[in-house]
C-alpha cells in the first residue's frame, strides 16, 4: 500500500490509490506542486476534480488569451491538449474518475461539464463545498487530504438516491466495435446507447474511440526513456493502420508530433515535465 504519511508541502507529487469502497469510482488522488511553472497537460477521457491548496493556476488559450482557473474546479473529458501557468509555490490535490465514477458519485451526467473547468461551488451548495476547503486547508499530512476528500465523495455517493441508468465499464477492445453490434451486446436500441454513453462519459462514442485508442499508447509516453520505433509498435498494437493516423491523434491528443515531443520532453518551457512518470507513480496513475 502507498505511504500516505508524508507532511504536506514535502513531496512533489504522491500519488494514492482510492480505498476499496471508492475503487469503481476513482482512478487515484493526486497531491503535488510543479517542476515547472509550465503545464501542457495531453487530452484526456478522465473527469477530474482539482483544488488549489495554495498558488493558482492560469489556463493559456489561443491568440495570447487567458483565464484564471477556479481554485475548485472539475473538468469533464477533453479532446485537446491543455497549457496552464501556475504561481510558484502553487500545490493541489485531485481525483481523478473512473468511467461512470463521476455521475455515480455526483448524479451529474459528465456531458454537463464540457471542457472548460467548472467551479465546484457551481455545482454543489455552499454547505458542502465550504467545509470540505477548511477541512483539506487545515490538513497537516498527505494522509489527512486524501481521507479527507474520500470521505466527501463517498459521503456524495451515499446520499445518492436513484441510480443512474446502467452502463458497464467496457475494454477499449469492446468500444471498438461497430455501434450496432454493442448496442446490441447490451441489448439497447442505438439510440439509446448514444445517449447513456454521453451521459457516463461525457462525449459522443465516436470521439470517445479515438480518445481510449490514443490511450492506449498514453502510458508510453509517460514513463521514462520512449523510442520513436517504440510509440509506432505501440501504435499498431493498439490498433491504428498506419503511422499518418497516429499522427494525426498525437497531435490532436497532445498538440505536437511524436518526434517533436520526444526530442523536447524534459524541456522545462515544454511543459511535458509534469506528466512523466516513474515506473511506480506510472503504475497508480493508469491502474
Amino acid at each position: 500500500m502507498h505511504n500516505r504519511t508524508n507532511t504536506v508541502h514535502n513531496s512533489c507529487r504522491v500519488i494514492v490509490p482510492p480505498q476499496l469502497a471508492l475503487l469503481p469510482l476513482v482512478r487515484n488522488f493526486m497531491y503535488g506542486g510543479f517542476d515547472s511553472l509550465n503545464v501542457h497537460l495531453p487530452a484526456s477521457a478522465d473527469p477530474q476534480l482539482v483544488i488549489y491548496l495554495s498558488g493558482e493556476g492560469i489556463l493559456l488559450r489561443d491568440k495570447g488569451q487567458t483565464n484564471k482557473l477556479p481554485l475548485a474546479f472539475v473538468t469533464g473529458p477533453l479532446l485537446a491538449p491543455r497549457r496552464f501557468r501556475v504561481a510558484p509555490g502553487s500545490f493541489f490535490i485531485s481525483a481523478t474518475f473512473r468511467p461512470s465514477g463521476f455521475l455515480r458519485c455526483f448524479g451529474i451526467p459528465v456531458n454537463f461539464l464540457g471542457p472548460d473547468a467548472v467551479p465546484l461551488e457551481d455545482l454543489l451548495p455552499p454547505l458542502d463545498v465550504v467545509p470540505l476547503l477548511e477541512r483539506l486547508h487545515e490538513a497537516k499530512h498527505i494522509q489527512n487530504l486524501v481521507e479527507t476528500l474520500e470521505a466527501f465523495l463517498l459521503q456524495k455517493r451515499m446520499l445518492r438516491e436513484r441510480e443512474p441508468p446502467f452502463l458497464p465499464a467496457m475494454p477499449v477492445e469492446r468500444l471498438l466495435q461497430p455501434t450496432s453490434e454493442l448496442a446490441a451486446h447490451l441489448e439497447l436500441s442505438t439510440r439509446q446507447l448514444e445517449r447513456r454513453f454521453l451521459m457516463h462519459h461525457g462525449v459522443p462514442l465516436r470521439d470517445y474511440r479515438r480518445l481510449a485508442r490514443f490511450s492506449i499508447v498514453l502510458p508510453m509516453l509517460m514513463g521514462s526513456q520512449p523510442a520513436t520505433s517504440m510509440l509506432s509498435a505501440a501504435a499498431l498494437e493498439a490498433g491504428y493502420v498506419d503511422q499518418p493516423h497516429f499522427t494525426r491523434d498525437f497531435r490532436q491528443f497532445v498538440g505536437d508530433t511524436p518526434a517533436s515531443f520526444l526530442r523536447r520532453r524534459f524541456d522545462s518551457e515544454s511543459g511535458y515535465g509534469f506528466w512523466q512518470f516513474n515506473k511506480k507513480e506510472l503504475q497508480a496513475f493508469v491502474s
